[in-house]
């Protein structure tokens, strides 16, 4: 025993020697291994002087393991020992005689632990006395008052016991599940009834004795109530107590939980609402002091539990019509409590009862849907609640406006809460429209008058009013962004009014920055209300471009901003021809680059990544110039003037950059600053509009991007080794090639070579697609540039996929390859671009390519690259195999040599060896999908070979898999007579016979 402590001590001493360490942790593993090992850490656990604490705590952990995994080989004299050493324990250690220090809690609860997991193997067979022995132990020889440490022992092993047995939040196997409907079923018959008299009257006595034991029993009664007698916990007795204990500060959160778990109890809904009916729970609480906080909260919860139980019980389609009367009767009496909870100062409590408030729009949903008439006493409920939530929905009075890079937990929590109040706004709105327009209507324009009058408004009031409005296209969707009566469009509808009400009101100017901020949300998602009245534009502009909007001094508002106003402008792009040269010379300032080195910012699970930057936002900025500039009302003179005086200075930076005196590409910062002059350029390019697909645009400002264009490939050519600039330049060049179009054509190989040489398996994922916009951009001039890029394309995608993933990351990665390879070779077909496979340069490699495919479409762990190479196969077959039938031949088939030899070879036994094999479920959905590629293959291949398809099937292929004749037969008679939807269905149960 004394080798177990000190090897206890050994293993969580952080001092000792790592050698010495490991030695004590493998002792004891070997103890925790050892069928005996029980034996000696019961005598240690129970042994005086008593060892220290963990190695008291080690033993425990011994006994828990042999009691779960090795009881059963334990014979009747060692259950005995054990039972009777640890009862002798107990009654020592919580004896009305000992006068020691108690035991630590970590020791009691672990100890309760371990009586339990014994009591679950042995009673009531071997230890049917298990409750009358430890309610023996709490009594005293005068009977009163008890045993305080027994009786606390007494509970805690209580709780332990309907943890183990009874608790439906853990899962357990069939097994425990039988075993522990034996025990509850034998507790109920023999030991229940007395036990909870026994907990009644430890509560009466230590109401005022002890109130941590009376919670602790408080406790027990609420977790036994699930599984017991219901009568046992309500009766005049017990109820008039708990009642009572309601109003006792130390007792009345526990009372509170208690009552929750009656109300819960699993019922009948007549008997659950003869329950409710009789605890009548709102007349009780009408009495009490809810003012307390914490106390409030839990009040809520049983709230809570008692109108989602009432709305369960009303929505219950058997129940009869007197009964649903008086359950909604009763549903009615908890609304004032609801309203007065959901409404809350502290969120906890309205969090408390979010699902009583669903639960009852959902009973008002269905009554909509019945078409069953609402009486004028729910409409003014429901206004109350929209009332409620809405006023929810107002900031903190102690919100703090900042530029805290990250968002603090608290503003994380309130913009949670405000999502979940929406929910139940979108269900008023979806239950009665003109209630929920009436409401908002009358909140905002009250607010709006309020505001103009010159009254003096907290912030959070405007912003609440600006961000009701918001919500109001939220809640109706789509049939509500209509601003102007459809008979007369002289008139505004009641959405039209408020927004024109908030653009007029001069609102935008309140000094809040979260008023302004709101202000520019509502303007981008109702841009379409400045179509029909753009009279309005000016001043939404203004704002915009001043100190209230991209100009504020906060970076959080200003930053969001930008971004706000890029989707205004492009939004209203045709409306904004008299204000372009007014918006620019306003945004000049704000073009400015000035890189910096990205910070880092925590994640949920500890992990950390680059925060958001300036740049980021910036870039938005750049976007919109672009559209702006663009605009088919501006003169092409005008359209290269403009474009010449944002981009000269990004040209400039660059060309500075590399300039001798500061070339110094091993500084990050230089790098970043490279790459956020090239991303500008690619952003403003992006404003504009692309040019039609495969032509060239012959515009006067060409020139400015081109130039910019040469500069951005010599900076890739000079720093292609970076990754930053890599991506700068992939997306910048596809942004040219939009709205230059065929103009980029010559640049494309050095373009495409400089990326791919340096470029990493991330990079390489995003770049398989911009060559096939590339390609689709520009078929078929792109021909001979793909024909020369394939194959160090394709070498370069297998130089990462033949390597071993080192992490979950880079597996995701590498299987995002997969598919991105796929679908390139997938898009040459669909650009009519195969012949890139079969040139002169590349059909002495086309093995080696089809071999790639037929690698991914053998691979049963990947089903969705399977179903993508089997589906290169069929789109081959259809292009490169000629009809053997002379008046069905396509003329854009290009016969290739020897490739159906290589389908009749290679592919066709793929096609039944993959899903004959046994870790190919056809019943999932993806797999599926995958058959139906595999049958196409055949089918197609019989379409395009007739006679041919079916001699090698029957004379070679079938034969040489053993197939019995006769099935063989069947399948070539199938695959002549059926079409493709019947003959899958035909396929599928030849493979299911076949494998069974």
């Amino acid at each position: 025993m004394d080798q177990i402590e000190q090897a206890v001590l050994c293993a969580l001493s952080p001092n000792v020697d790592p050698a010495l360490k490991l030695q004590a942790n493998t002792y004891c593993e070997q103890i925790k291994d050892s069928p005996d090992g029980w034996q000696m850490c019961l005598s240690l656990f129970v042994k005086e002087p008593k060892a220290i604490p963990q190695a008291r705590f080690f033993a425990l952990q011994v006994l828990e393991l042999t009691f779960q995994t090795r009881f059963d080989s334990l014979d009747q004299a060692a259950v005995e020992y054990i039972r009777q050493t640890l009862m002798e324990y107990v009654a020592r250690e919580y004896g009305v005689s000992n006068t020691s220090e108690p035991e630590v809690p970590f020791l009691r609860n672990k100890a309760a632990q371990i009586l339990t997991l014994l009591f679950s193997n042995v009673y009531p067979t071997i230890w049917p006395t298990f409750f009358d022995e430890l309610i023996a132990l709490t009594e005293t020889p005068s009977k009163s008052p008890t045993n305080a440490k027994a009786t606390d022992f007494f509970l805690r092993v209580s709780l332990s016991v309907d943890e183990e047995i009874a608790r439906q939040d853990i899962q357990r196997s069939r097994d425990q599940v039988n075993r522990n409907t034996l025990l509850k079923d034998a507790m109920r018959e023999r030991d229940i009834p007395k036990l909870a008299a026994k907990w009644f009257e430890v509560l009466q006595e230590y109401r005022t004795r002890d109130a941590g034991i009376a919670e602790l029993a408080l406790g027990v009664i609420g977790s036994y109530v699930a599984w017991m007698d219901i009568s046992l916990v309500v009766n005049d007795q017990v109820m008039t107590a708990l009642y009572q204990m309601l109003g006792e500060e130390q007792l009345r959160i526990a009372a509170c939980e208690c009552l929750a778990e009656v109300v819960s109890k699993g019922m009948k809904p007549l008997d659950k609402l003869s329950l409710i009916q009789m605890l009548n729970i709102t007349d009780t609480l009408n009495q009490l002091d809810l003012s307390d906080a914490d106390f409030g909260e839990h009040v809520a919860k049983l709230i809570n539990v008692l109108g989602c139980e009432l709305c369960q019980i009303y929505a219950e389609n058997a129940l009869p019509a007197e009964a649903k009367t008086a359950a909604y009767a009763l549903i009615e009496k908890t609304w004032p409590f609801l309203l007065k909870f959901l409404g809350d100062e502290d969120d906890d409590s309205s969090c408390a009862v979010l699902n009583f408030v669903n639960d009852t729009l959902s009973l008002y949903k269905k009554q909509k849907k019945a078409r069953i008439p609402f009486i004028q006493s729910q409409w003014d409920f429901l206004l109350s609640l929209l009332g409620v939530i809405m006023m929810k929905m107002k900031y903190d009075e102690d919100t703090e406006w900042s530029d805290e890079s990250e968002e603090p937990e608290d503003e994380a929590l309130f913009m949670e809460m405000r999502k979940n109040l929406k929910v139940f706004a979108d269900s008023i709105a979806t239950i009665n429209e003109d209630l929920y327009v009436g409401y908002i209507r009358s909140m905002v324009l009250g607010t709006l008058e309020k505001y103009e009058a010159g009254a003096s408004l907290d912030w959070r009031e405007v912003e609440l009013c600006l961000y009701t409005l918001y919500l109001f296209g939220e809640s109706l969707g789509k049939s509500v962004m209509v601003f102007v009566d459809r008979q007369n469009d002289r008139n505004l509808t009641p959405l039209g009014e408020l927004v024109s009400r908030m653009v007029t009101s001069g609102v935008s100017s309140y000094p809040h920055p979260s008023v302004p901020l709101q202000f520019f949300e509502n303007a981008v998602r109702y841009y379409q209300f400045f179509e029909v009245r753009p009279e309005g534009i000016p001043q939404v502009l203004a704002a915009f471009v001043d100190a209230r909007g991209l100009h504020h001094p906060l970076k959080q508002v200003r930053s969001r901003c930008w971004y706000l106003f890029h989707r205004y402008v492009k939004g209203l792009s045709p409306k904004m021809n008299n204000f372009v040269e007014e918006v620019l010379s306003s945004m000049g300032d704000l073009l400015v680059i000035e890189a910096e080195i990205p910070v880092e910012t925590n994640t949920s699970d500890g992990g950390k990544i680059p925060a958001a930057s300036t740049f980021d936002s910036q870039q938005y900025l750049f976007e919109t110039v672009g559209v702006l500039i663009s605009l088919e009302s501006v003169p092409d003179a005008k359209q290269q003037e403009y474009l010449e005086i944002v981009l000269n200075p990004l040209v400039k930076g660059i060309q500075s950059s590399m300039s001798a005196e500061r070339y110094n590409p091993e500084d990050e910062l230089f790098t970043l600053q490279l790459h956020h002059y090239i991303q500008a350029i690619g952003a403003v390019a992006k404003g504009f509009p692309d040019v039609p697909k495969g032509g060239t645009c012959n515009r006067q400002w060409v020139p400015v991007f081109m130039q910019a264009n040469e500069i951005i490939l010599n900076v890739l050519q000079a720093l292609n080794r970076f990754a930053v600039i890599r991506d700068a330049a992939r997306f910048a060049s596809g942004r040219l090639i939009g709205c230059l179009g065929g103009e980029m054509l010559p640049y494309l190989p050095a373009l495409i070579n400089s990326l791919l040489n340096e470029c990493l398996v991330n990079e390489l994922v995003d770049f398989l697609p911009f060559i096939s916009l590339i390609a689709h951009k520009f078929k078929p001039m792109i021909f001979n540039v793909l024909d020369e890029l394939l194959l160090p394309l394709v070498k370069r995608v297998f130089d990462f996929l033949n390597t071993s993933p080192s992490g979950t990351d880079e597996a995701l990665l590498l299987s995002d390859l997969r598919k991105a390879y796929l679908t390139f070779i997938t898009n040459l077909f669909n650009y009519e671009l195969e012949g890139v496979l079969v040139s002169d340069t590349n059909f002495p490699h086309l093995n080696m390519i089809l071999q790639t495919i037929l690698h991914f479409a053998k691979d049963n762990s990947d089903t969705s690259t399977q179903k993508m190479g089997f589906g290169i196969f069929l789109k081959m077959i259809n292009s490169w195999i000629p009809s053997a039938s002379p008046e069905a031949q396509n003329s854009t088939t290009t016969p290739v040599v020897g490739f159906s030899q290589y389908i009749y070879e290679s592919v066709l036994p793929v096609c039944f060896e993959v899903p004959m094999n046994v870790s190919f479920n056809i019943g999932d959905g993806q797999a599926l999908l995958v058959f139906g590629e595999i049958s196409g293959i055949q089918k197609t291949m019989y379409t395009k070979q007739s006679v041919e398809y079916v001699e090698y099937i029957r004379n070679v292929f079938f034969p040489s898999i053993q197939c019995p004749p006769a099935i063989s037969e069947e399948y070539c008679q199938a695959i002549q007579q059926l079409d493709l939807r019947d003959f899958k269905k035909y396929f599928q149960s030849f493979i299911q016979k076949s494998k069974g």
